[in-house]
């Protein structure tokens, strides 16, 4: 996979453009920023370029003339052949319906945008390591009190490597739940009988994709899509976790839906870092629907 990452910047406000872009810049090393205007002309742009030999990332607002961001999203989902470039949706509305929509057809995550620059600095770390398997180069962000309760599912079928995860993450964040299964009817069955005894899904789904093949991670990433989808529950997020940074490994798993893509490092202490800095922004600066 190549070094450099391409960011497509969708959003007709140039000063937003301009403060997002430095941010990025600022924190993400090897990017490379292409600004839209709107929707139709991120359509258009896309047209244009040989998409398939460059894993792309699309930041996108929501509220856009021509064509808003829910809009152009469809289309991007509903083509196969564009449905691998993970999109973050960033917008100033915090209509929870609005939200819902936005993930019910395929965006990766939702930020609300920023007012400082504080929190334009924070977008960006969140980016750097939810999306473009990028390691923490930054100085290590506290947990919050919020992480006391957090219950993550961990999908691994190889023993080893579950211990290892449980080593890091107990070490990284010891307040979370952790719990492990290690195959398709495993996982559903424990999510039916959290579902039957109205107790609290995981907030975090951690799944390795080879199981022991990719095909075998891939089903497992979809029987748990439509296992919400049956049951209309709301968005949990799926980070596909795997030693493979292979292009098709992440194309697909972005094709299935999964909502990131985490590379694991061979060295304990990185992965300790990513792994509780990936906890960290998706509970501190990713927006998930509310229940209603």
């Amino acid at each position: 996979m190549k070094n450099t990452k391409t960011i497509y910047l969708v959003d007709d406000d140039d000063d937003d453009r301009m403060l997002i872009r430095e941010a990025i810049e600022s924190i993400v090393k090897d990017v490379e920023i292409v600004e839209v205007m709107d929707g139709q002309e991120l359509l258009e742009l896309i047209a244009q370029t040989d998409i398939e030999k460059d894993l792309s990332l699309i930041l996108m607002d929501m509220n856009m003339p021509r064509m808003s961001g829910i809009e152009s999203l469809s289309i991007l989902k509903s083509d196969l052949s564009l449905r691998h470039i993970p999109v973050v949706m960033i917008s100033t509305t915090s209509n929870n319906e609005l939200i819902r929509q936005a993930y019910n057809k395929g965006i990766n995550a939702y930020i609300t945008k920023p007012v400082s620059i504080q929190e334009y600095n924070h977008l960006a770390e969140a980016i750097n390591v939810c999306f473009l398997s990028n390691y923490p180069t930054l100085h290590p962000v506290p947990l919050s009190k919020n992480f006391t309760t957090q219950q993550i599912l961990i999908i691994e079928d190889n023993h080893d490597h579950w211990e290892l995860m449980k080593f890091v993450l107990n070490n990284s964040m010891p307040n979370i739940k952790l719990t492990r299964t290690e195959d398709e009817e495993n996982t559903l069955f424990f999510l039916s009988t959290l579902l039957k005894n109205s107790q609290p899904l995981p907030e975090l789904v951690l799944l390795d994709l080879y199981m022991p093949n990719r095909d075998n991670g891939l089903q497992i990433l979809t029987a748990i899509r439509n296992f919400f989808a049956a049951n209309r529950l709301i968005t949990i997020p799926i980070i596909v976790v795997s030693a493979s940074d292979h292009i098709d490994d992440i194309k697909d798993s972005y094709r299935n839906n999964a909502n990131g893509y985490m590379v694991k490092s061979p060295d304990l202490e990185n992965s300790l870092a990513y792994f509780h800095e990936l906890a960290y922004f998706w509970k501190s600066a990713i927006t998930l629907p509310k229940k209603v």
